[in-house]
């Protein structure tokens, strides 16, 4: 992948047509939910379900990109991503031309992407896009991607990403086939117009997304994951995962990625029995069946809360609210836009609502 120098008069046409494609979709679409027979089943016997691939998997496509100067690292990269997506039945997309400038070839061809979905009958549209870096590579493909993407019963979620120490982190993240996800992307692509101002760094396209989905509008659409579920990293000195991970990426490296890289490489190609623990025997169905039971109860509160206000006719003195029901729902709805990856907190914030609602 090669970023190209900025062309400011290019960007700018390409967002007044993504913007207008927006508009337009906003019109058919907006009022559109996905919907599935399958959302009454049991979410924890549907993900031990998928210890094979299944009929009941969810419709998940991957999405990357490889263009430029021939590099047979990422290629063989990619090759892994193809074989777990082939082994699961999931599509696999890959821009092989530029599209746009430099680092806006990634929301671009994700907007194409979920444009080309949102305008074919519900019933036959991909479900998610997962994008993948060209520098990662999967280490045990024995782990479905149904684990990551949320029950059916959540709706109101359209990117699923991970955070690192720098925060939104795009090389490894979700997108729900969903008008939304067009304002998220469209959003994205237009920031560096109507901010000329806010210095995005170097990874522009990253900065941009990240300031979008922190948007109020926003924030609630955006789940994060725990990171070293779908990004662990390979530091300069070692592995941050241990055998059973999903997959590796390899940002920060500079020069030593490659070496970094074909090492792992070798391993997952000569021998991939080496990283491959089947989904049963890792720590994969527990964790995410836990995260997701407390992703479920942390909205059911703050549904319930909102149900609440609704229904309470006329102008309330704010003296004579529950107003300890009123800050644990907020802190609550704090942690689930922030650090839903929390365990701890999570819980801390449950577990004060509910004190709460019983002191109510």
């Amino acid at each position: 992948m090669i970023a190209h120098s900025h062309s400011h008069t290019r960007s700018r046409r390409l967002v007044i047509t993504l913007l207008a494609l927006s508009t337009l979709l906003s019109i058919f679409w907006l009022n559109s939910r996905y919907s599935s027979s399958s959302s009454s089943e049991s979410w924890h016997k549907r993900l031990h379900s998928l210890t094979v691939p299944a009929t009941n998997s969810r419709r998940v496509a991957k999405v990357s990109m490889l263009y430029g100067a021939r590099n047979t690292l990422y290629e063989r990269a990619l090759q892994s991503h193809r074989r777990h997506a082939e082994r699961w039945g999931y599509g696999m997309d890959v821009l092989q031309n530029d599209i746009a400038v430099g680092y806006w070839n990634k929301p671009s061809y994700l907007l194409s992407l979920v444009i080309e979905e949102l305008a074919k009958p519900v019933g036959e549209r991909i479900e998610w896009f997962m994008w993948v870096d060209a520098d990662t590579v999967v280490i045990n493909p024995a782990i479905p991607l149904e684990i990551f993407i949320p029950p059916f019963e959540v709706d109101d979620i359209h990117m699923i990403a991970t955070k690192d120490h720098k925060g939104l982190n795009t090389g490894i993240f979700f997108l729900r086939v969903h008008q939304k996800t067009v304002d998220i992307l469209v959003k994205t692509l237009g920031y560096p117009i109507y901010n000329p101002k806010v210095a995005l760094g170097v990874q522009v396209d990253q900065a941009a997304m990240e300031k979008v989905v922190s948007q109020p509008a926003l924030k609630n659409s955006v789940l994060y994951l725990p990171r070293t579920w779908i990004n662990t990293y390979e530091w300069a000195h070692a592995y941050e995962g241990q055998k059973g991970n999903f997959l590796v990426h390899f940002p920060g490296l500079g020069d030593q990625r490659w070496a970094h890289m074909g090492k792992w490489l070798d391993i997952v190609e000569q021998t991939p029995e080496a990283w491959e623990v089947p989904v049963n025997e890792t720590w994969y169905l527990d964790e995410s069946s836990a995260f997701w039971d407390r992703v479920l109860t942390a909205k059911r509160i703050i549904r319930e809360h909102e149900k609440t206000l609704a229904a309470t006719k006329g102008p309330v003195p704010m003296s004579s609210r529950n107003r300890q029901r009123e800050r644990a729902v907020e802190e609550l709805q704090k942690v689930l836009a922030e650090e839903p990856y929390s365990e701890k907190l999570m819980d801390l914030r449950i577990k004060d609502c509910n004190v709460a609602l019983e002191e109510n």
